[in-house]
């Protein structure tokens, strides 16, 4: 075929379908919860509030990546937000967790913000912990007596005592009390009831009263009581220790299932958790007496979670006779109890209810790829934009897709990225529009194969920049050829400020996370920089309210372009906003030639100041 010079001038290419697009949002757009969640530390098991671990800024959390898989990671931001509307999510299991109406949940059909979720709706929580204990070797006494005291004791401030008919659990007391150096005091109440009073061999020497105020447990009512924090901390043995103790006072074994009350809906709470750390579910429901709140009682009901308890952390005193009999009526029977939606390290949890609760500050973590963190026991993620363009198929190069309803191809590594472009690039396919989820996760996947192709460990090792050259090719070669095809295509990536130094001094600006030889590749192809953002204005109350919003001009602060012209300078944060402000513009609005269509460009900085 022999070149010809044109006779025409092409016509810009105006369909959404075939715009190519960088989206990249501030990490405080998506999760956005209130500052007493709580977070576990992946290697001591201990909890902490997000609030406090935001202001800290240290440590890892936990986060879910392949196939499910609870693993640490560590957050690349901390984010402190303005108050917001702060809605509480309760789900069958009992699981609560306080959130903003846009946060979104992972459910079996896609992460969907909360004010698009409604009763009876489905949404990821943890349903095992594989190896989330600690190194605490705390005394086997102590841990005994602490169960005890917890259940059946009174925390008064002179001397605890504790009340059980159980005459091996009551021996079992004694006899913990005297290895710690105490003595004890044994008597009838008025009620004819046997009791213990714990009292020191000294003046002024209380072991037991000493270990209940390091805690903060000491004078205590049965409402208030909780676990201290060094208990999530236990090696496993000792936590099924300090387990196998509450439920043999506090528990219950029934029939066809085990059950554990209290008047400390906290506390039952966070016995919930820990039998997490054994794979056990439970549920949590609120118990009444004479129709008032008496406290909260938990069961275990699933067949394979009863045999875990009595296998793994079971029962003491009276009640182990109950806990065989149990135990054989439940190899008898196919299954027990309620069912649940569990795909092995997560469960997906009925909402039970969803409750407006008040404004307050919100907190936010930026996790590097994975972009989740594990917080309440719930799997919290980033929003999903780009799932609405024309049909879409996402090149999953991250994990938190998998249970998203979209068209996917797994890729991750660079061969299987390639091998998905050449699948694309063949056409006899329905698909519009690719998704590159995230383009941070496919660059990092390009430098790891040039690396491994000429048997390197950086791209640096090379010398003389000959290795930064090769990936920067490979990158611009392959996202070149995806840019010509007839789709379109979006890449995602997260926000992060860049100190940028000038000659007069330097400033602050939010750009793409990708690495600058990347995101240089990407920002000479791409038709528009969409930059989502958070707003904060006064309501007529003068209550702080957050829109969420795309940044589509270029700004000395953060980066942002529009080649097409056809979008306002800020948009809300919603697909059908978006095309609707696409499609409306005039053809006579397209892009031309000259200077307008230069001061669109980009990454240029030729515009007025953005709102």
């Amino acid at each position: 075929m022999s070149l010809t010079l044109p006779t025409q001038r092409t016509k810009p290419v105006t369909d959404l379908d075939k715009q190519t697009i960088l989206l990249y949002s501030a990490p405080k757009l998506g999760k956005c919860l209130a500052g007493n969640t709580t977070l576990y530390d992946p290697r001591s098991g201990q909890p902490t509030s997000l609030s406090r671990f935001v202001v800290e800024e240290q440590g890892d959390v936990l986060s879910m990546g392949m196939a499910g898989v609870i693993a640490p990671a560590t957050p690349s931001k901390y984010i402190t937000n303005p108050e917001d509307e702060l809605y509480r999510v309760t789900t069958q299991t009992g699981r609560v967790i306080e959130a903003t109406a846009e946060h979104p949940f992972l459910t079996r059909t896609g992460w969907v913000p909360l004010n698009m979720l409604a009763e009876n709706d489905r949404v990821a929580v943890v349903a095992e912990y594989s190896s989330l204990f600690g190194g605490v070797s705390t005394e086997h006494d102590f841990i005994k007596i602490l169960a005890y005291l917890m259940t059946d004791g009174s925390l008064g401030n002179t001397s605890p005592i504790f009340t059980k008919l159980d005459d091996e659990v009551r021996e079992d007391f004694k006899q913990a009390v005297e290895s710690v150096g105490d003595g004890f005091l044994e008597y009838d109440s008025d009620n004819g009831i046997q009791q213990v009073r714990v009292k020191g061999k000294s003046v002024g020497r209380n072991n037991v009263l000493r270990f209940l105020r390091e805690h903060g447990l000491d004078g205590l009512r049965s409402a208030d009581k909780f676990i201290p924090d060094f208990v999530y901390g236990l090696k496993k043995e000792r936590l099924a220790l300090f387990l196998n103790r509450l439920f043999s006072c506090d528990g219950s074994i029934e029939k066809k299932k085990v059950s554990y009350s209290s008047k400390s809906i906290r506390l039952v709470r966070q016995v919930q958790h820990l039998l997490l750390r054994f794979g056990i579910v439970s549920v949590i429901r609120d118990k009444f007496i004479d129709g008032e709140l008496y406290g909260a009682e938990l069961y275990i009901a699933g067949k394979d979670d009863v045999l875990r308890f009595l296998d793994d952390i079971g029962v003491f005193g009276e009640k182990q006779v109950a806990a065989e009999h149990l135990r054989d009526a439940l190899y008898s029977i196919r299954c027990s109890g309620t069912q649940l939606d569990r795909h092995g390290n997560i469960l997906f949890d009925r909402i039970r209810s969803i409750e407006p609760i008040g404004i307050a500050p919100v907190y936010d973590l930026t996790v590097p790829d994975n972009h989740n963190f594990v917080a309440n026991d719930f799997i919290v993620h980033n929003s999903t934009f780009a799932s609405r363009f024309p049909e879409a198929i996402f090149f999953e190069c991250e994990p938190g897709l998998s249970h998203l309803e979209v068209f996917k191809v797994p890729t991750y590594n660079w061969d299987d990225f390639l091998a998905a472009c050449k699948l694309v690039a063949q056409g006899n396919h329905p698909f519009k529009t690719i998704v590159i989820d995230t383009a941070d996760n496919a660059f990092k996947f390009c430098s790891e194969h040039v690396c491994g192709k000429h048997n390197i460990e950086y791209e640096g090792d090379m010398g003389h920049g000959k290795g930064w050259a090769l990936v920067k090719n490979e990158w611009h070669r392959v996202l070149t050829r995806l840019a010509s095809l007839p789709y379109g295509l979006v890449l995602i990536s997260h926000a992060q400020d860049k100190t940028i130094e000038t000659r007069t001094g330097e400033y602050t600006k939010t750009q793409p996370s990708l690495p600058d030889r990347a995101r240089h590749v990407v920002l000479g192809l791409v038709d528009m920089i969409l930059y989502c953002d958070a707003v904060p204005r006064k309501d007529a109350n003068g209550n702080t309210i957050i829109d969420r919003v795309m940044r589509t001009k270029p700004h000395p602060t953060y980066e942002a372009g529009d080649r097409t012209g056809r979008l306002p300078e800020l948009l809300p944060l919603d697909y059908d906003a978006f095309v609707k402000a696409f499609t409306a513009a005039a053809p006579g609005n397209s892009p031309g030639t000259g200077a307008a269509s230069e001061r669109n460009k980009p990454g240029s900085t030729q515009t007025g100041k953005g709102k």
